[in-house]
């Protein structure tokens, strides 16, 4: 049943959100650089607070929610319970100790990862294009999957600022930010190598269309889903994090129904993922770097087709499709430059509701 009250919620804090992050900003103006520091201003706090308050004061919204408030009242019921008992990474096994420990409610340990995922969300791209962002990350519906997988979104926020490092060629960074993602989520890792990738000499616009197209009719295929249910198979016995996710194929939870997967949502979502390939050579010939994002979030579109019934693959996926958010971002407001291309952008955003 649709609730009017929680789509005025989120609305409103999107609305909100929206507003004191492009708090005079001066978005026709600015410029597109990646290898100056990012500097947060009190309203950027400000928006950081409330979307931390509402996320982390939520009640039952996550298909999860349940799962971690009971790991959280178990580690507090459980003062002297070690990091080798339980099945959480480091970092977010000692955010629920410590909330716990010094008497507060779950509500705090969610508003505590709410704050530290938002705060790299916030860092990973420039301020000008942080209200582009973050209503993107509304409307593509990741906001709402971060209240459901909590830990890896939270790696994905670290992750989101880490590609900046990739852009300015600093490995050291990029490395260690990784490595703090771990701490939430150790699938992260598998990031590591994306740094050495020659993204620049990747972009290909026809070869990465005919990669959409061919893996658009083989994704479907249930002899590519006996494929990768052997490789994953084959990998678990090689790589630790690969056998983190095995528990799919033994849970019959692998392969997701296609029923519930194909609609007129998926179809929209493979029209824009390829509108985003058709115009991302006007977006790179103006501002080269963003050749990253979009090699990256060209991997993602292609992976989406290979396993949107494919759960292993699709929690993999994350990484790189929540990078449509920043692809978009940048392609509106780099359109939004031209007078002809206004209205156009324009009707687009008013045309994707929360």
């Amino acid at each position: 049943m649709f609730d009017f009250f929680t789509y005025f919620i989120y609305l409103s804090l999107l609305t909100v959100l929206v507003f004191l992050t492009g708090y005079k900003q001066k978005l026709a103006t600015a410029e597109l650089v990646f290898d100056t520091k990012q500097k947060l201003r009190l309203q950027h706090f400000a928006a950081l607070l409330i979307i931390s308050f509402v996320v982390g004061f939520r009640y039952e919204v996550g298909v999860d929610w349940e799962g971690y408030r009971m790991d959280f009242e178990a580690i507090k019921n459980s003062p002297y319970l070690s990091f080798s008992y339980q099945y959480m990474e480091l970092g977010f096994f000692y955010i629920n100790k410590i909330i716990a420990q010094i008497g507060l409610s779950y509500p705090w340990m969610f508003f505590t990862v709410a704050l530290i995922t938002w705060y790299f969300f916030f860092k990973s791209i420039p301020n000008f294009l942080l209200p582009l962002f973050i209503f993107f990350l509304f409307v593509d519906e990741y906001f709402f999957w971060g209240m459901n997988g909590v830990r890896q979104f939270a790696a994905m926020s670290i992750w989101m600022l880490a590609t900046r490092y990739i852009i300015t060629k600093n490995i050291k960074k990029y490395i260690l930010l990784l490595l703090l993602a771990s701490l939430f989520h150790r699938s992260v890792l598998i990031l590591l190598p994306f740094f050495f990738i020659p993204y620049y000499r990747l972009y290909k616009k026809y070869l990465w269309i005919g990669l959409f197209v061919f893996s658009l009719i083989i994704g479907s295929s249930n002899t590519f889903i006996g494929y990768i249910e052997s490789i994953t198979i084959y990998l678990d016995q090689k790589i630790e994090i690969v056998g983190l996710y095995v528990r799919y194929i033994d849970s019959n939870r692998l392969v997701i129904d296609k029923e519930t997967q194909l609609g007129l949502g998926f179809l929209f979502k493979t029209m824009l993922n390829l509108f985003v390939i058709l115009i991302s050579g006007n977006v790179i010939k103006k501002h080269p770097k963003t050749t990253v994002y979009f090699i990256l979030f060209f991997m993602g579109a292609i992976l989406f087709n290979l396993s949107y019934n494919i759960q292993l693959l699709g929690r993999i996926n994350n990484y790189f499709l929540i990078i449509r958010s920043v692809v978009l971002a940048i392609s509106a407001w780099h359109f939004l430059q031209i007078p002809k291309y206004r209205i156009f952008i324009v009707g687009f955003c008013v045309d994707n509701p929360v």
